[in-house]
C-alpha cells in the first residue's frame, strides 16, 4: 500500500513540525513556502520542497497540489491567504484539506470555504493547560498519550492468513490490536463494525486492524509490513 501524500503550506514553527512529523512517521510529504530559508530547512525531510505563493492557484496546479490525499494549510495568523488557499484546494478536488484558524469566526469562515477540519492551537493548548491545573491526572493521561499512537491498518501482505497470536504482533512490534473491523459484512447490507478481536481471529486482506503502540514501534511496523 503506498504511503499518504500531504501537502503542508506554510513552514512556521507549526507547519515544520507537521513535515518532520509527517516525514518521521512515513508520510509522502511536499512542502511549499515563499521564504527560501524556511524551505531549505526541510527540504531533507520531504519529498518535494518548493519556494513559491501558495496563494496563487496555478503554483498550487504546478507543485501538483491536485494529486495529494491531504492539504494542510499552516499560517492561520494570516487569515485571507488561507481562504485562498483553501478556495484553490477545494477547486482542486483535494480529499482532505485541513486549515489553522485563530478565532472562532475564522474557523467558520474556513468551514465554509470547504475545509474538512481546522485546527485551533490557541484554544487546543488552552483545554490542555486547564487539564494541567485542575486535573494533575488528565495530564498525566495527556503526556502517556503523547508517546502513543492509534492508527487504523489496512490488512495486507505477509499477515494476511495468519491469526493474531500467530503473526505475533505484539511480540515482534510491541503492538495491541485493539479492534478489527472485517473488509466484508456478515450479511447483505451490513455495514462491517469495529469488532474485539481474539487470538485465533483469522486476518483477511482488506481488513482495518486498529494499533495501538509507541510511535516508534509503530513508524518501525508500517516501515517493515507496509502502511
Amino acid at each position: 500500500m503506498r504511503s499518504k501524500s500531504v501537502l503542508v503550506i506554510g513552514l512556521g514553527r507549526f507547519g515544520t513540525s507537521i513535515v518532520e512529523t509527517l516525514w518521521k512517521n512515513g508520510a509522502e510529504v511536499i512542502a511549499i513556502d515563499n521564504n527560501p530559508e524556511a524551505v531549505d530547512a526541510v527540504k531533507d525531510k520531504t519529498s518535494a520542497a518548493f519556494v513559491g505563493d501558495a496563494t496563487v492557484h496555478k503554483v498550487l496546479e504546478g507543485i501538483g497540489a491536485q494529486y495529494v490525499d491531504t492539504a494542510i494549510v499552516t499560517f492561520g495568523e494570516h487569515f485571507e491567504p488561507s481562504v485562498l488557499c483553501v478556495a484553490s484546494l477545494v477547486r482542486m478536488r483535494v480529499r482532505e484539506v485541513i486549515a489553522r484558524a485563530a478565532t472562532d469566526r475564522q474557523a467558520d469562515i474556513l468551514r465554509a470555504v470547504g475545509a474538512a477540519r481546522v485546527i485551533q492551537i490557541e484554544t487546543e493548548m488552552g483545554r490542555r493547560i486547564g487539564a494541567d491545573i485542575t486535573m494533575p491526572l488528565a495530564q498525566d493521561l495527556l503526556d502517556l498519550a503523547s508517546h502513543y499512537r492509534v492508527v487504523p491498518w489496512n490488512a495486507h501482505g505477509p499477515l494476511v492468513g495468519q491469526t493474531l497470536a500467530g503473526s505475533k504482533i505484539r511480540q515482534r512490534y510491541r503492538i495491541n490490536v485493539l479492534g478489527v473491523r472485517p473488509h466484508t459484512s456478515k450479511l447483505p447490507g451490513d455495514k462491517p463494525r469495529l469488532e474485539a478481536p481474539t487470538p485465533d481471529y483469522v486476518i483477511r486482506d482488506g481488513d482495518t486492524l486498529l494499533l495501538v503502540g509507541d510511535g516508534d514501534d509503530v513508524s518501525r511496523f508500517v516501515a517493515e509490513v507496509g502502511g
